[in-house]
């Protein structure tokens, strides 16, 4: 005999069914349809004339009523007076409304009120629905929990965990004759015990009651299961433990060795719980083949066939449990797959300086500008030898982001390969300072820009005028490929002055078009590649792309997507470059204070978007003594100065005989301090000799050489007027030409063609002058 206190309900009512939601409604419609049609014949049926054993129905239905009411009160049992109450109250209310009507002629009542009477029952009871609720009522009482008030004697019915777990073994089929003793509970609040199997006298516990019979009859894995013998004791007894909590933290243990053992189990162990799962980084995407190393982790990882793959970068670093950001690249390899490094450290903090092989063009037209994130050189195109052109480039970044020292390295890299390099510094010289004397040309300031574009598009026009017609630039031939680099060219291109800033915009857009075949790069260094800021052309921002672009780091991401816009290769995943990396600045180290407060700052790294691919990395690092660079001074000083021919410095003009003459003016910089270098002073002296004669030759030539003339000044000047194009239409006709005629032939409604209403009035203005005879009808010829 036990006692027992459990919670247990109370029967429900004989006859009670309960209610659903669907049911409840249509029960409800319908009991309100009711009482509408009750209510409207409780208004009108009293005042109709029909039988009297017709009212005596109403009546007696609402005294039977009455009586069931009476019967049904008399019990202890509140809900049951509660819903006969509730079942009553419609039929009551009725047969009153009815009896009212029935009253008037014998009161002498108004005729309404027996009316208003019915309509207050009917909207009464239709909101309410009694019945329906009477039932609702009924069957929630009979579902309410009741709690016994006095122990209520059980026999049989287990008490304690001890009891319980033998009354498990006892209900069991597999156990047999056998009993469950000697139960000690390892902690009241887990379910691991041991005990003792106990046989009948006589008998051995059976060979089937092992670990696997054992943990079904307490529905625990077959691993939280052991047996053993009893010491001391035949095969009639077996000690048995049951531990699913012991069993579960020894296999979270094994998982820790293992993964301690083999990081990999650890990395596919992450990647199913935080990536690859509802609600993860990144759900649908597998991971397919890792390599782990001692600096650097490589994911492949892919999407599901037919899906394409989308990973939120700061998603995955989350879930990879990394909080810098830039240690983790991403690669694309298509529209499903990349590739992810994970580093232990940003890897491009430490970029080495330039050699001379890095800085030569090779068999296929690169140079070497930096180091991409995996320790591979990052290399660009200055000339294509597959289609015989050379290339263009655009580089985005903001102030401070490493424009200028990418500008220097592509400077020193065109003198030793061989490239006539023209640079021009909007700034006034300030970004690049070692670039002049050089390079062949080195302009400074918007005035001698603008020069240096005009020479640079008549030594185009020149080319173009003498190539006898070949379609493609030959590298080896008598002329020298020309890289023309624009730093800070947005200052130009959206200058106050309009004339400058269409003429500039123009310039550099016709050689973007047309300088590749003649052997003639355009490079383009800007803040923003907004079309406000490159002049309003569309152009230049996407020729600008054809070769190469760099996008270092930007002040907002439409910068970025406009350098990506057309040319970012399929599944590119490009994230933003910090202005700083803080190592050591996590979290964990921000709470206990002992973050670092001085990061790395990330001049020239950015993103490289070349040959179908984008590659982050970081341009070589040189090292600044008092402002200027002595490591790319010493890599340019004694190459050779690769110049125009004769010819194309004829075309060039006089700005391009005198470049170079204010630097030799100024004399040679003395050193900035320490041991004098003989070798690096004789080398200085020599360029200024070089210099001063160059100076000379063209003071000799300057009387001679035009300047280049500006390339819009000479269009305009060789178009023909309105008036020219229309005494020159009506040459031929003499019996004259219609108005509308003459407007089509000077080219009305043709781009670049005169507008409709200055014809007209050119037209009228030589009729007035007796250039022009009219001849009736808008019809003119010429007299």
């Amino acid at each position: 005999m036990t006692m027992t206190t459990d919670v247990v309900k109370a029967d429900a009512t004989a006859g009670e069914r309960g209610l659903t939601r669907k049911t409840a409604r249509r029960l409800a419609l319908a009991e309100r349809l009711v009482y509408g049609a009750a209510g409207s014949w409780a208004a009108v049926g009293p005042q109709m004339d029909i039988p009297w054993w017709a009212h005596g129905a109403a009546l007696a239905t609402g005294a039977l009523t009455c009586v069931g009411l009476w019967k049904r009160s008399d019990t202890d049992d509140w809900t049951r007076r509660l819903t006969a109450s509730l079942r009553a109250l419609p039929v009551l209310g009725w047969s009153s409304a009815y009896t009212g009507g029935l009253l008037v002629p014998v009161f002498d009542y108004p005729n309404g009120w027996p009316m208003l009477g019915a309509a207050a029952w009917t909207v009464v009871m239709i909101p309410m629905a009694p019945w329906t609720r009477s039932k609702g009522v009924a069957r929630a009482v009979d579902n309410l929990p009741v709690l016994v008030a006095e122990p209520e004697v059980v026999e049989g019915e287990p008490v304690t965990f001890a009891d319980h777990m033998q009354a498990l073994w006892n209900h069991s089929q597999a156990t047999g004759d056998t009993t469950l003793e000697g139960i000690r509970q390892y902690s009241y609040d887990e379910p691991d015990f041991e005990a003792i199997v106990l046989a009948p006298a006589g008998h051995a516990v059976p060979r089937t009651l092992d670990e696997r019979a054992i943990a079904g009859v307490f529905d625990v894995p077959v691993d939280a299961v052991a047996t053993k013998a009893v010491d001391g004791y035949g095969p009639g007894r077996l000690a048995i433990q049951v531990a699913p909590r012991l069993a579960e933290a020894r296999r979270v243990a094994e998982a820790l060795e293992a993964e301690a053992e083999e990081p990999g189990t650890a990395l596919e162990r992450i990647w199913a719980e935080h990536v690859n799962c509802v609600g993860g980084a990144a759900p649908g995407v597998d991971l397919v083949a890792y390599s782990i190393g001692e600096e650097q982790i490589r994911l492949r990882i892919a999407a599901q066939r037919g899906k394409t793959l989308r990973v939120h970068h700061e998603a995955l670093c989350s879930a990879l449990g990394i909080d810098d950001i830039s240690r983790l690249v991403m690669e694309g390899a298509g529209p499903r797959e990349a590739v992810v490094y994970i580093y232990r450290a940003n890897p491009l903090l430490h970029v080495r300086a330039p050699t001379v092989e890095d800085l030569t063009m090779d068999d296929r037209g690169r140079i070497s500008i930096g180091v991409a994130h995996d320790g591979t050189v990052a290399r660009i195109q200055l000339f294509n030898f597959d289609t015989g052109r050379a290339q263009h480039g655009i580089t985005a970044g903001t102030t401070g982001a490493g424009k200028s020292g990418l500008m220097r390295i592509l400077g020193a890299a065109q003198r030793i390969s061989g490239v006539i390099s023209w640079m021009a510094d909007v700034q006034g010289g300030m970004s690049m300072p070692e670039m002049e004397g050089r390079i062949d040309w080195m302009a400074k300031g918007p005035a001698e820009t603008m020069q240096q574009l005009r020479a640079l598009h008549a030594v185009k026009e020149y080319r173009e005028a003498h190539s006898r017609g070949r379609g493609d630039f030959d590298f080896h031939g008598e002329w020298c490929l020309i890289q023309w680099t624009g730093d800070e060219i947005n200052r130009l291109l959206s200058s106050l002055d309009q004339d400058i800033r269409k003429e500039a915009a123009w310039m550099i857009g016709d050689l973007q078009k047309t300088g590749q075949k003649v052997g003639i790069g355009v490079d383009l260094a800007v803040q923003s590649l907004h079309l406000k800021e490159l002049g309003d052309s569309h152009e230049i921002r996407e020729k600008g792309k054809e070769g190469h672009v760099f996008l270092l780091r930007t002040a907002s991401s439409s910068t970025q997507g406009m350098g990506l816009d057309g040319i970012a290769p399929i599944g590119a995943h490009v994230s933003p470059i910090p202005e700083r990396i803080y190592e050591g600045a996590g979290a964990k180290e921000l709470f206990e204070g002992t973050a670092a407060t001085e990061g790395v700052p990330t001049p020239g790294m950015g993103w490289l978007i070349t040959e179908g691919k984008a590659i982050l990395f970081r341009t070589f690092v040189l090292e600044k003594v008092n402002g200027l660079y002595p490591q790319l001074e010493e890599l340019m000083d004694g190459r050779p100065m690769p110049t125009l021919t004769p010819g194309e410095a004829r075309a060039a003009g006089a700005a391009y005989a005198r470049r170079g003459t204010a630097k030799a003016a100024g004399g040679a910089s003395g050193p900035s301090g320490g041991r004098v270098d003989m070798n690096a002073l004789n080398g200085e002296l020599e360029r200024i000799v070089g210099l001063l004669e160059a100076d000379n030759e063209a003071k000799r030539q300057d009387g001679d050489l035009p300047e280049a003339p500006s390339p819009m000044a000479a269009a305009k000047a060789k178009a023909p007027t309105i008036r020219e194009r229309i005494l020159a239409a009506l040459q031929g006709h003499p019996d004259g030409l219609a108005l509308k005629e003459i407007r089509t032939a000077v080219g009305c409604g043709t781009e670049g063609g005169p507008a409709t209403r200055s014809v007209n009035n050119e037209v009228s203005a030589l009729a007035n002058e007796n250039l022009l005879v009219p001849l009736g009808k808008g019809v003119y010829r010429l007299p």
